[in-house]
């Protein structure tokens, strides 16, 4: 479980230094007037001039994703059972790799709508990155059952009564 907590953070790694590398290289090449807000809910796009303040989104994804690793360590670190804290860090990663996405996807969006090559998000993706957060609930509880089952399977083949 260590190990794939730790591929889970290693891939957390790189999509948040692609989505720093997008975001240097096409800041100098966006126009005067960029977005820094979208149409999600039927809203106008909110433009502006181009300033430092098109790295918020990226910040905010950095400073995000940094604060969870740092809690569900935290978090994990009290728990009694090494084997429920390696589920849970397991969860936290993975769901922080479908909010990178999103953060991704929002910020491809702002470049894209600033360029006029799109009219905003894909919401279809969008959404469909949500539901899959919302399904990875039950999946982190279905894991955490079975775990318990094999422990007492294990438990139970380790002391067989006579």
């Amino acid at each position: 479980m260590k190990r794939a907590a730790t591929i889970l953070v290693f891939f957390n790694c790189i999509l948040i230094c692609v989505a720093w590398l997008m975001v240097l290289y096409t800041y100098p090449r966006l126009p005067q007037q960029i977005p820094i807000w979208l149409d999600f809910f039927g809203q106008q796009h909110v433009f502006m001039k181009k300033s430092p303040l098109f790295f918020l989104y990226i910040l905010i994804q950095t400073l995000f994703c940094a604060f969870f690793f740092l809690l569900a360590q935290r978090i994990a670190s009290r728990m009694k059972e090494s084997w429920k804290a390696g589920i849970f860090k397991e969860y936290v990663f993975l769901t922080l790799i479908f909010i990178n996405l999103i953060f991704i996807h929002v910020q491809r969006s702002l470049i894209l709508v600033a360029r006029q090559i799109e009219k905003g998000v894909d919401k279809f993706y969008f959404y469909s990155l949500f539901g899959i957060i919302l399904i990875l609930i039950p999946y982190y509880r279905l894991r955490i059952k079975l775990a318990k089952k094999r422990q007492e399977l294990d438990r139970l083949l380790e002391n067989p009564k006579p």
